[in-house]
């Protein structure tokens, strides 16, 4: 199995379950919070040879094509979310190359895009830096990094985030890292089996990046806006603190 066994054995059982949620358009996270912030810091890549990371069922992909992208490299470890990818009805193979393959060894040659995108793509469990080595390997020089998460310092799992303790994450936990089995509840639906995020202290993170060779010049916390909150309670309900974490990198020349 490519990658992490647990994290990729976890989306491979979760597959069905993520390709309709996304297909469906039924993550309000996803639809409202995260890639309005993601589209916006990633800006115009018209002509550029972009490197997809954590494809998943390949939408992020689509959307850059839409928006004038030369060629997008999708790759993921669950070969369910590849296969979907290449069959979908807008897939443009002329533009778009979708492979089975792990971030951390990427099938791609040295000085090949402009730019990666790392869309809420699971930390690496076992040599969790070593993605970050890979997408500067792969970056033409002074090429950009947009990596957009879940939030180190604040995210937990949902079971702790509606207990009364949930304010804080052990501070032992915190800083020695932690693992996060949860099942997902979207619109009503339940993901299969609980899925496997690792996390990491916010300076070990951001020092993965930086050894790697980046610099980071835009940290965001994507969030609901006043008016959001305004008109839709639910926020207020279930984001209570940051979930997100985006970071905008250039590649140190």
């Amino acid at each position: 199995m490519l990658g992490d066994d647990r994290v990729t054995s976890a989306y491979a059982q979760n597959a069905k379950f993520w390709i309709d949620i996304v297909r469906g358009q039924l993550d309000d996270y996803q639809k409202r919070i995260t890639d309005p912030a993601l589209l916006d810091i990633l800006g115009d890549c018209r002509g550029l040879k972009i490197l997809d990371a954590g494809c998943g069922e390949g939408y992020l992909t689509r959307e850059l094509v839409r928006r004038g992208a030369a060629h997008v490299y999708g790759v993921d470890t669950c070969a369910e979310f590849i296969e979907a990818a290449r069959t979908h009805p807008d897939a443009r193979p002329d533009t778009a190359t979708f492979q089975h393959a792990d971030v951390a060894a990427l099938p791609l040659a040295e000085h090949s895009v402009d730019l990666v995108v790392a869309n809420r793509l699971p930390n690496g469990i076992a040599n969790p830096g070593k993605r970050f080595h890979e997408f500067a390997r792969v970056l033409r020089p002074a090429g950009r990094l947009i990596a957009l998460g879940m939030h180190p310092c604040f995210y937990t799992g949902r079971v702790d985030r509606d207990s009364d303790d949930a304010a804080t994450i052990p501070i032992d936990s915190y800083f020695g890292g932690r693992t996060v089995e949860q099942k997902f509840d979207v619109a009503g639906r339940m993901s299969p089996v609980a899925s496997v995020q690792q996390f990491y202290p916010l300076e070990t993170y951001l020092r993965m990046i930086t050894t790697a060779g980046f610099v980071i010049t835009d940290l965001r916390e994507p969030h609901p806006s006043p008016q959001q909150r305004d008109e839709d309670p639910w926020w207020n309900q279930n984001f209570s603190r940051p979930l997100f974490l985006l970071l905008d990198c250039a590649l140190r020349t």
